[in-house]
């Protein structure tokens, strides 16, 4: 089991002062809770031998003030740990957010939401509690247990030596269960994984379900995957009630040991009863401590599952990130240019390979070709999503990967076919592309997008809630708060990936028109199916295949057979209209 904790005791280290103050706090419950046994003894062979009542009240008094104050102690001592185990757990968890949000798009499309959101949730907060409440409390259980030791010898040698004979043997069971806890943590954690996912892609997609009337199916779905779970959550039951049974048996069979050999020596005269008494109430302690430290060997083993899968995600490194002294660079043309540009998702074949083009500074112009063929991909390169493998890519004659990313993704705007909006108000959501825009500049990029009317005859406008996935709105409407999005933060390059695919003809071509207008001086890239589309943009960037684009205005276009493929229906039913192209 190879874990190193250090890893993690930087984020206690930021809370030393009140870690400080529970150590010392503990120094002080530490004597107050070994006074009640001596006084013990006290009462047993004093006050109770010698009918002294007035001993016995003092003793009494003491006793009592000693258990409040220890009590107060350890309540502040409590709260000052769940304070810590809070800021612990928030700055874990900020800071896995954040190295995740540094990783690749790859990244992503290889892991689950549930992954993500188990592993924010239940794994930091695994890690958070071991390492603020069980590791601090280590150095203070090691002090009991030595102050005690030298109490028990002082008070009889013979005894103590017995007990830290057999207390080693409460060791045994935290090691055998605590692998076999293990193997049962990583299943009920893939479980639960499995669960939160299935329920991500059951809300998401509620709306298919109710159309396909798979309710009934999703239930019983999601009912078999807790069923799966709870299996193994009943069987890291059964263990753990293993280990506490055995503890327990353990523990008590090590006392009735001690006990038989103190009472064996108080009937020869050799230990008065208060002093076994509190011998016992000792060693009760020590058994204790000793049962502290087995718990924590067997928390470790526990633990280390979430350790590990916290490790694995911060161990990796972020592909995509800038280059030093990578700078910012103000976007000033807009000219694009691919120069041999080589590019794979999975090693085994190329999605582009040997692309070179320049797309002019201010040109509109259109990508095509057949799904699948890299357009996504391509566009994608430019904005840095992904790495190449092998070329460059340049914006005004600078290479993107001396640019910064921020730099860089501020002067781009992209918006894609699927419109990925937020459960929240309009206004917010197309704010999101520029959160220091006027209401002004929100109004105009709404009615570049044509979606402004259609805001204002809402009760509340801009303030409107759309619901999750944008429930409330259309497909089409969707597609327009998107575009809004993208163009309040004014461009220099704007690329539109199939951004109208639910318009119809006419809003599609008024937007166009709005953006050609608006953008002038910017680089358009469209990307359409829609014929009437790609006529409108000044040249047609064709790609055809890994190695293939071919520039040209529609026209001549069309003497490429796979392009006049692409767009034969079309063409078609233009034709029978008697319109020519």
């Amino acid at each position: 089991m190879n874990v190193n904790w250090k890893r993690f005791n930087k984020y206690l280290y930021r809370y030393w002062k009140i870690e400080t103050l529970v150590i010392l706090l503990g120094l002080v419950s530490l004597p107050l809770s070994l006074i009640n046994p001596y006084l013990t003894k006290l009462v047993i062979d004093r006050a109770y031998a010698n009918k002294d009542l007035k001993l016995f009240l003092i003793l009494a008094v003491i006793g009592a003030s000693i258990f409040i104050l220890n009590g107060l102690i350890n309540s502040l001592i409590s709260y000052l740990s769940s304070k810590v185990n809070s800021q612990v757990r928030f700055d874990i968890t900020k800071d896995l957010f954040r190295h995740l949000q540094s990783l690749s798009l790859s990244f992503f499309k290889d892991k689950s939401t549930g992954e993500h959101i188990y592993r924010i949730s239940n794994d930091v907060s695994s890690v958070s509690g071991f390492i603020s409440n069980s590791l601090p409390q280590v150095p203070l259980v090691i002090l009991r247990l030595a102050v005690i030791s030298c109490i028990v010898f002082y008070l009889n040698w013979k005894l103590a030596f017995f007990t830290f004979i057999l207390a080693p043997l409460s060791f045994i069971h935290p090691y055998f269960f605590g692998k076999w806890l293990k193997q049962v943590a990583y299943r009920v954690i893939d479980k639960s994984q499995d669960i939160y996912r299935n329920l991500q892609e059951v809300f998401s997609h509620m709306h298919l379900v109710k159309a396909l009337g798979k309710e009934e199916y999703e239930i019983k779905r999601f009912e078999e995957s807790l069923l799966r779970r709870t299996d193994f959550e009943f069987k890291n039951a059964r263990i753990r009630s293993m280990s506490s049974f055995s503890s327990s048996i353990l523990n008590k069979l090590i006392s009735g040991i001690i006990l038989l050999y103190g009472g064996y020596q108080v009937i020869r005269g050799d230990l008065t009863l208060g002093s076994l008494t509190a011998l016992m109430i000792y060693l009760t302690q020590a058994l204790g401590a000793f049962k502290s430290m087995a718990g924590f060997y067997e928390n470790i083993f526990v633990n280390s599952v979430s350790y590990q899968r916290l490790a694995e995600i911060l161990d990796i490194k972020t592909e995509i990130r800038d280059k030093e002294g990578a700078a910012g660079a103000k976007i000033l043309k807009g000219k694009i240019e691919f120069h041999d540009v080589h590019f794979t998702y999975q090693k085994d074949g190329f999605v582009l390979k040997g692309v070179n083009f320049t797309i002019k500074p201010g040109s509109k112009i259109a990508l095509v070709g057949k799904s699948g063929c890299g357009k996504t991909t391509l566009l994608s390169l430019i904005l840095r999503l992904y790495n190449l493998e092998k070329g460059s890519i340049l914006i005004d004659g600078q290479n993107i990967k001396d640019v910064k990313l921020k730099s860089l993704k501020e002067q781009i705007g992209i918006c894609l076919q699927e419109a990925l909006l937020w459960n929240d108000t309009l206004a917010n959501n197309i704010l999101y592309g520029k959160d220091d825009a006027s209401y002004e500049e929100m109004v105009k990029a709404a009615k570049i997008a044509q979606i402004d009317k259609f805001i204002f005859k809402l009760p509340q406008g801009y303030d409107s809630l759309i619901g999750e996935m944008a429930c409330k709105l259309s497909e089409g409407q969707k597609q327009r708060v998107a575009i809004a999005r993208t163009v309040i933060k004014r461009p220099s390059i704007l690329i539109l990936d199939e951004a109208m695919s639910s318009l119809d003809s006419e809003t599609e071509e008024k937007i166009i028109d709005n953006i050609k207008n608006e953008f002038r001086d910017s680089t358009i890239i469209v990307v359409s199916h829609r014929l009437s589309t790609v006529k409108k943009m000044e040249l047609a960037y064709f790609l055809e295949g890994p190695a293939d684009i071919y520039i040209g205005s529609h026209e001549e276009l069309l003497r490429n057979a796979g392009y006049r493929e692409l767009f034969a229906s079309q063409i078609e039913a233009a034709s029978e209209e008697g319109i020519i192209f």
